[in-house]
């Protein structure tokens, strides 16, 4: 490997492998073996869920999934370069990639949750019989709002990750990627975190309190004939949804709130609580079973 030398470096033995000096190998390991696991079962759920949505589109909850499918679908594009330069141990590829690729994990981890937040929403509403519409007048409307968040999320918040997202980074070497540390000490990004944090962290905590009420009622009511109803398979398919907020989201945000106060000693350990946000793709194979499609 290459190293450009300035007339403060000093070469010393260590510095051979200084572009991936931010990970120890047992963190690496493990950020290699996540995602490798997500891109095998994401792609084996995304695959799965092609095949058995069904086209009614105006439903809200269909509408949701669909987006959902999509969000999954362009993070494991980027499950590939992450663990390319995991392995790789350097990243050769353009620069502006990597900001790609280190931003789209971030940006799925909150199109995900916001997704989650508004289906169970609507169910508890559903629920507690506050809302009986739950369609699109027009199948055009179901669309059109389909296409407007993606519309912000491609064409606006893209060119802005990539002409700001580490605009501040003082790291000089381009063969080190997704460490952007230095945009923490930025007043306005670091209240942002922590108002992110303190959001999801709430959220997840109110949703998953609501329906362990549901449950709760549903297992009173029905007694040991609930698995038998419809409406308790329902509820224990929003159950998979908090679970995995609560498994696979909260932690890397109670994390985060300690990590912004030492971001370079709490790195590694903040790569892989973010690697766990991605299996989040897990979600898809919730549905892969019996009536999945009928209760989306």
């Amino acid at each position: 490997m290459n190293t450009t030398m300035t007339p403060n470096t000093t070469m010393t033995p260590n510095t051979t492998n200084m572009t991936t000096s931010h990970l120890s190998e047992p963190f690496r390991i493990a950020l290699i073996t996540i995602y490798s696991l997500v891109l095998l079962v994401g792609t084996t759920g995304l695959t799965l869920m092609m095949s058995l949505l069904k086209s009614n589109i105006r439903s809200i909850t269909t509408i949701a999934f669909l987006n959902l499918i999509v969000a999954h679908f362009m993070f494991l594009l980027t499950v590939p370069f992450r663990l390319y330069y995991f392995i790789q141990k350097s990243w050769n590829l353009p620069h502006g990639l990597c900001k790609a690729v280190s931003a789209m994990v971030h940006i799925h981890m909150y199109v995900v949750f916001l997704i989650y937040a508004i289906v169970l929403m609507i169910r508890f509403l559903q629920y507690y019989k506050k809302t009986k519409r739950t369609e699109f007048y027009r199948r055009l409307h179901a669309l059109g709002a389909s296409a407007a968040l993606w519309f912000v999320l491609l064409l606006v918040m893209v060119p802005i990750v990539l002409t700001q997202y580490g605009k501040n980074n003082n790291n000089t070497s381009y063969e080190e990627c997704f460490n952007f540390d230095n945009e923490l000490e930025n007043p306005t990004i670091y209240a942002l975190n922590v108002i992110l944090c303190m959001v999801v962290v709430v959220i997840s905590c109110v949703q998953a309190c609501v329906q362990t009420i549901i449950l709760t009622s549903l297992i009173r009511k029905y007694g040991p004939s609930s698995r038998f109803q419809q409406e308790f398979w329902v509820q224990m398919k929003n159950f998979c949804f908090v679970l995995i907020m609560l498994i696979c989201l909260m932690p890397y945000h109670l994390f985060r709130i300690y990590y912004l106060r030492n971001t370079t000693m709490l790195h590694n350990a903040n790569e892989v609580f973010l690697a766990i946000t991605g299996l989040t793709c897990l979600d898809m194979l919730t549905f892969t079973g019996r009536g999945a499609c009928k209760l989306c």
